[in-house]
This record gives structure tokens, C-alpha cells and sequence, in this order.
């Protein structure tokens, strides 16, 4: 120990594999042991962030909410429960989204939502979301597209459409939740102790918001489904409630996203895929605070 070592009192660093680690937290978190793991488990996610923008966005470009590419319908998307007009979310092209599942030849994917609070299929095991959420895939190469009258919905309680959103993708390196992680955290809170375990997962869960990629940000106890084929079906995609516009802090009850959608409790709709067994293997599941 140096001159100035033995003034300050710099203590020196000893992995004892006991708890009692003498680390600060940046310390800890560059320690050849926690850039293994976090190597192993790192995937790249792309976070969307909408924004809104008070006016329409055009209809052949990647964006939440106002009209849709309608080029693959015949007439206006109804609920196949209710018949209520579904609200247009979401749609993403694959030249702005390569690493997005996309199947075979398609290259448009969009996500339509039943506002029907009353929707027989609303909170329902069967289609396990909230809303009754709908997936298309499209191969659309058209320079312009069609449009529909959204027809008005019967008197009752729905959601509000969706106002236009431009999307500001951002890649992210993403990591899974506590439970995801297998045996690691404890394993963690073993060795280093449970503050720097508590830094870990401060530092490194999935993120909270609407992405493609990474992994799911489960609010409730993880789930994966398996495909009728046998092999576990992958994760592809997370609507979330929680899309609130970078600057804002403490976002008022009905500011926590631009696309206004609360799912439950500031809840979350997964979707999976069998690769394999492709898009018509697709299923969503949801949970919420």
C-alpha cells in the first residue's frame, strides 16, 4: 500500500466470496464477475417512444395512433366479439424495424385494440389482455393507401382512439427481470451482499416500456408460453402503458403516455411467437401493478 493509500485510508479490494466485500457500488458493477453475467444475458431492445405531434402522420410511415395503412382491408376492422370499430394502436414497417418479427414476405406489422370496456372478450383468460388486442401482418409496397370512415361505435364506455404519435426509436441494451435471471441474484446477494444485489437489479432489468426486442418487463411473476408444437414460443413484442415522454417526471394520472392507452394499472401486453409455426402461433399475455 502506497504513501497516500495509507493517509486516506484506501481499502483494498478482496473477493472473499463471503458478503463482505469491501466494494463500492462502481466498484462492484466493473468486477470480471458482473461482466460476465451481464454479457450472457444482454440483448438489444428498441424502445419506440412515441411522441405527439397535434397533427396527422402520414399513414405510410411507422407511428401510434390516427389512420392506419388500411391497404389490407377490405372495410373498416371491427371486433370479431362485440363488433365494435377497433382503435388503431400501432403499425411498423420492416425498413424501419428490420430486427421486429416480420413473417415470410410481409413487411408491415399493426396492432388494432377493441375500446369496448364492455367487450364480452374484454379481460378474458382466453385472450389474455385487458382489451382484446388485435395483430396483422401485411405485405404492402404500395406508394399510397386506402381509407376508411371509422364507423361510431353503439353508446357505452369506450377508450378514446389513439392521436397521432410520431415514434422516436431509441436501441437499448436490455436485461430480464429479477426472476429471469435465473439463480443469479441470489447468488449475488450471497457473495456481495444484498445492497450491491439491490445496485445489480437497479442497474441491470428490462425496460418499462413499448419495445421490440429485449425481454419482458413483468410486473406480476414471469410468464412463457409453448407452442403447440412443443418448443417454448420467444418474446417479441411489449405494449406499455408506461411511455411517458422523456423529461416529464411525476406524469399526472392521464399524462403516462402520449398514446393515452392504460392497460389495467400501469400494465404491460406481451406478445410471443413460434418461429417455427409462424404468425399464427402469435399470443399476447398481460399483467399489471
Amino acid at each position: 500500500m502506497g504513501f497516500f493509500d495509507k493517509l486516506f485510508g484506501k481499502k483494498t479490494i478482496t473477493e472473499d466470496k463471503g458478503g463482505n466485500l469491501s466494494l463500492s457500488p462502481n466498484q462492484f458493477l466493473a468486477t470480471d464477475y458482473i461482466k460476465n453475467i451481464t454479457a450472457r444475458y444482454k440483448k438489444e431492445a428498441i424502445l419506440l417512444l412515441p411522441h405527439a405531434v397535434g397533427k396527422p402522420v402520414n399513414t405510410l410511415q411507422s407511428k401510434f395512433g390516427g389512420e392506419p395503412n388500411f391497404n389490407g382491408f377490405e372495410k373498416y376492422p371491427c371486433c370479431d366479439s362485440c363488433q365494435a370499430p377497433l382503435n388503431f394502436v400501432l403499425q411498423l414497417y420492416k425498413s424501419d424495424f428490420p430486427m421486429h418479427y416480420f413473417p415470410g414476405n410481409k413487411n408491415l406489422f399493426q396492432l388494432f385494440r377493441c375500446p369496448n370496456e364492455k367487450c364480452p372478450e374484454a379481460y378474458s383468460d382466453t385472450f389474455q389482455a385487458d382489451h382484446k388486442m388485435f395483430v396483422y401482418y401485411f405485405e404492402d409496397n404500395e406508394k399510397q393507401t386506402k381509407h376508411f370512415e371509422r364507423p361510431q361505435p353503439e353508446e357505452g364506455e369506450f377508450e378514446e382512439p389513439v392521436p397521432d404519435c410520431v415514434l422516436q426509436p431509441k436501441r437499448a441494451e436490455d436485461y430480464p427481470n429479477y426472476d429471469d435471471f435465473d439463480d443469479i441474484t441470489n447468488e449475488i446477494e450471497r457473495i456481495y451482499g444484498e445492497e450491491l444485489a439491490d445496485c445489480f437489479m437497479d442497474e441491470f432489468s428490462a425496460a418499462q416500456r413499448t419495445k421490440t426486442g429485449g425481454y419482458p418487463s413483468f410486473t406480476q411473476s414471469p410468464f412463457y408460453p409453448v407452442c403447440s408444437c412443443g418448443k417454448n414460443k420467444e418474446f417479441f413484442f411489449q405494449f406499455s402503458s408506461e411511455d411517458t415522454e422523456e423529461g416529464v417526471t411525476n406524469p399526472a394520472p392521464d399524462n403516462w403516455s402520449p398514446h393515452g392507452i392504460m392497460i389495467g394499472d400501469l400494465g404491460n401486453i406481451y406478445f410471443y411467437v413460434c418461429k417455427n409455426c409462424g404468425e399464427e402461433s402469435i399470443e399476447s399475455y398481460w399483467d399489471c401493478y
